[in-house]
């Protein structure tokens, strides 16, 4: 269905002039929210069709690429802190808030 655009225009025209017009803060929203669909279908329907880019494939990485992009795993540290939890004395458990 192809609604011409002067006619969502004067149909905006209206609507903004009773968003004008309009006694409540509730109604004036709603007549906003009317003239923000119109506007999505005018640019909905004017709007150009957009190609998607090709994507290249993984084998076109080298081992070399990956190499660098990775970098050396097996310099990899782990993080001490969960390696094991501390205890203390007077802690009742594992969180943070926990007293």
């Amino acid at each position: 269905m192809d609604i011409p655009i002067s006619k969502l225009l004067s149909k905006m025209e209206s609507e903004i002039i009773k968003a004008k017009n309009s006694q409540s803060e509730k109604e004036r929203r709603e007549r906003i929210v009317v003239i923000q669909s119109l506007c999505e279908l005018i640019l909905d329907e004017k709007s150009p069709q957009v190609q998607p880019l090709p994507s290249s494939s993984p084998s076109s990485i080298n081992p070399a690429e990956l190499q660098k992009m990775m970098g050396n795993m097996a310099t990899v540290v782990k993080n001490p802190a969960n390696s094991g939890s501390l205890k203390e004395e007077d802690a009742n458990g594992d969180s943070l808030f926990d007293f």
